[in-house]
C-alpha cells in the first residue's frame, strides 16, 4: 500500500466517522459540543470573574424603646426615651417619639416628653419610635393646692383711640399683699405673680389719666384677664370749664347740650362725669 492509498484511506476514515457523528444519535453531537467547549475554555475563550464587590453594611435597626425618668415626685416632670440599636448603640429619641399617656385624667404628656399631674393614681405613659413602643408605669400623687395666685391682665385707653398703655402704675391697696405695686410694660401688660386667697382692692394711674379703682376681687384661683380701662383726664379750655364729651375724632367737646356736642367729629364716645352731659351710660 503506498502512501497516497493510505493518506485517501485515512481521509475516507475520519470522513466516515463525521457522517456517522451526524447520522448516529443525538449522543454524539452532544460530545462533539462538549469538547469543542471545554477546548475553547482550556484555551482561555472566556475571561475569568472578578472579584466580588462588598455587599453595604445596613443600617441599624430599632430593637427596643426604654422610657426613664429622673424625678417621679412634683407636679410635672421630663421623661426621656432612649432606644437600643441593633449595633448595640444607644439614642436619645424624646424628641422624635410619639408619647401617650393611659390616663389623661390622671397625666398629660407633652410632644417633647413633658409629663404634668392632673390627679393622683397609676398611669402608663409610652413613647413610640419607628413602630417600638417604651413604656414606664408611675404612681403619681395629687398636685398640692396652690397656695399663692396669678393675677394679670392689660391696661388700655378707652374708646376712641383703645391703645394699650405702658407705665401705668398698679397697686394692690387692701387685702393680701397691700403695698405690691408693679408697672405696665410697653405692651400694656402686667402681673401679680404671686397673691395669697382673699378679698383684695387694686388702683392704676397715670398722669393724664383719671384713677381707676376695683375693689372687693375674690382671690381664689389664677385671674389672667383684668381689663383696667383707663379714661384720659378731661381738659379745661381758656375760660377754665372742662370739656362735657369726649369725640369719636379723639378730639373734646364744651358743648352744653349733647345735640350740639361732636356734631361735626363723628359724635359723641362718651360724656364726661361730674359735667353737663353726665349720664350714667356713658359715664366713665
Amino acid at each position: 500500500m503506498n502512501a497516497h492509498t493510505r493518506e485517501h484511506r485515512a481521509g475516507r476514515s475520519l470522513s466516515t466517522l463525521f457522517a456517522a457523528g451526524f447520522v448516529g444519535a443525538g449522543r454524539t453531537i452532544a460530545i462533539a459540543f462538549l469538547g469543542l467547549a471545554l477546548f475553547t475554555t482550556a484555551c482561555g475563550g472566556s475571561s475569568p470573574a472578578g472579584p466580588n464587590a462588598p455587599s453595604p453594611t445596613p443600617d441599624p435597626s430599632v430593637s427596643a424603646v426604654t422610657v426613664t425618668t429622673a424625678s417621679s415626685t412634683g407636679s410635672s416632670f421630663q421623661l426621656t426615651a432612649t432606644t437600643r440599636m441593633s449595633d448595640g448603640s444607644t439614642r436619645d429619641v424624646t424628641a422624635l417619639s410619639q408619647w401617650e399617656s393611659s390616663n389623661r385624667a390622671l397625666a398629660t404628656v407633652s410632644a417633647t416628653g413633658l409629663l404634668t399631674v392632673v390627679s393622683g393614681g397609676d398611669v402608663d405613659v409610652r413613647a413610640t419610635y419607628q413602630g417600638v413602643v417604651g413604656a414606664l408605669h408611675l404612681l403619681v400623687s395629687t398636685p398640692p393646692a396652690p397656695t399663692t395666685f396669678e393675677i394679670s391682665g392689660v391696661v388700655t385707653e378707652v374708646a376712641p383711640l383703645s391703645r394699650t398703655l405702658s407705665g401705668v402704675r398698679l397697686q394692690i391697696t387692701s387685702g393680701p399683699g397691700a403695698g405690691t405695686t408693679m408697672t405696665s410694660d410697653a405692651g400694656g401688660l402686667f402681673r401679680f405673680a404671686a397673691v395669697a386667697p382673699g378679698v383684695i382692692a387694686i388702683e392704676a394711674s397715670r398722669d393724664g389719666y383719671i384713677l381707676w379703682n376695683v375693689s372687693n376681687l375674690m382671690v381664689s384661683e389664677d385671674y389672667r384677664q383684668l381689663e383696667v380701662v383707663l379714661y384720659p383726664t378731661p381738659p379745661d379750655d381758656q375760660s377754665g370749664t372742662t370739656a362735657s364729651a369726649r369725640c369719636n375724632d379723639g378730639t373734646w367737646s364744651w358743648a352744653k347740650a349733647r345735640g350740639d356736642s361732636c356734631v361735626a367729629n363723628g359724635g359723641i364716645a362718651y360724656t364726661v362725669c361730674p359735667g353737663l352731659l353726665c349720664n350714667s351710660l356713658t359715664a366713665p
